[in-house]
C-alpha cells in the first residue's frame, strides 16, 4: 500500500460523469492504479501516475493559496484523469 497516495478528500465516479460514461473506468490501467471504496469513490492512486503532474501542474502552491486550481478541468482520456487526481493528492 506504500505505493498509493491518498486522496485529500476522496472523489466518487459520478463526478466524473462523462468519463465514466465513456467507460473510462473500464480501462485496465486505471482499475490497476486506483483504489475504490465499496460506493465506488476514488480513495487512493498509485504514486507514480500522479507524482509529475504534481509536480508540474504546481499543486503544491495550489494548495497554499498562490496559484488557483484550473476551472472547467476536462477528463476525457487515462492522461487527463491521472493529471486531474494529482490536484487532490499530497504528495511531498
Amino acid at each position: 500500500m506504500d505505493d498509493y497516495v491518498w486522496l485529500i478528500n476522496p472523489i466518487h465516479q459520478n463526478r466524473l460523469g462523462g468519463f465514466k460514461k465513456d467507460g473510462g473506468f473500464d480501462n485496465p490501467v486505471i482499475k490497476d492504479s486506483v483504489k475504490f471504496s465499496f460506493d465506488g469513490a476514488i480513495m487512493a492512486v498509485l504514486r507514480n501516475k500522479v507524482e509529475s503532474y504534481y509536480k508540474s501542474q504546481k499543486v503544491h502552491l495550489i494548495r497554499h493559496g498562490y496559484e488557483k486550481l484550473p476551472k472547467n478541468i476536462k477528463v476525457d482520456d487515462e492522461e487527463s484523469f491521472f493529471k486531474y487526481l494529482a490536484y487532490f493528492v499530497d504528495i511531498e
